[in-house]
């Protein structure tokens, strides 16, 4: 199992994400699209307590691969160490056509009293909480959705309260992703959504949060028993614990 390439761990580094396209093929990208008419999402809100859906683990064998997707376990692995836990996991539909809302900046570097941490010692990359985002939509370059402020997960200061509005940010960087992406964030880094710049610009993704066995970031773990759990799902899904844990490798 080969983890992080050596562009690919200094590009995390550095940033903070990492986008790796391609994960999904366009075919289950337009099966898992259905799958979220069929249940009910089909008018995309802006508003971000608006926008989020879960549960959908249980929506069949191509959402609970999600989990631990071979193209991005490895990288998991090298980020989080061989017994991480899926933390929680939740969808954002989010469209231009509702009122233009944007999701301002929050969270930044050196946050160890709400779970959010980066620290690399030598070869080793040590995360709290990590993000692993799937584009279900194309998202074009400037167009909105997700953003951040690279390398704000290593600031040593807090970003000085005016640049948290996004209004007239200068460090702010959109990117762009197509459909079957994936962008793996660490939660310390500062990020937010961009505010829509067209009327047709609309953001379908999945997110799934993951930390190191011993921290849980929500309020309950998830569920492990869920029916058409692989072993190694099911581990990833256990909660917060660390005395004989065993690893997501094994």
């Amino acid at each position: 199992m080969s983890g992080m390439s050596e562009e690919q761990r200094f590009l995390f580094d550095l940033q903070g994400y990492l986008l790796v396209p391609n994960v999904l093929p366009k075919e289950q990208v337009e099966r898992m699209r259905t799958h979220m008419e069929e249940r009910g999402i089909k008018d995309p809100k802006n508003n971000p307590n608006d926008s989020r859906f879960g549960n959908f683990l249980s929506w069949g064998a191509e959402w609970r691969e999600l989990i631990d997707h071979p193209k991005l376990f490895p990288l998991l692995v090298d980020l989080l160490g061989d017994n991480f836990r899926l933390d929680h996991a939740y969808g954002m539909a989010a469209s231009a056509k509702a009122a233009p809302e944007a999701h301002g900046l929050h969270h930044h570097a050196d946050m160890f009293s709400y779970g959010c941490f980066y620290v690399a010692n030598g070869q080793r990359i040590h995360n709290g909480l990590i993000v692993v985002s799937f584009a279900l939509t194309d998202i074009e370059p400037g167009v909105g959705g997700f953003c951040c402020i690279p390398g704000s997960h290593k600031s040593q200061f807090k970003m000085p309260d005016k640049w948290y509005g996004l209004a007239d940010n200068p460090l702010v960087r959109q990117v762009p992703q197509q459909a079957g992406d994936v962008v793996i964030f660490t939660e310390s880094l500062t990020h937010g959504t961009w505010p829509w710049t067209k009327q047709t610009g609309e953001r379908r993704s999945v997110l799934l949060k993951y930390c190191p066995g011993y921290m849980q970031w929500s309020q309950k773990p998830m569920n492990a028993a869920l029916e058409g759990l692989t072993e190694r799902q099911q581990a990833i899904l256990k909660g917060a614990y660390v005395w004989q844990r065993p690893k997501v490798t094994e």
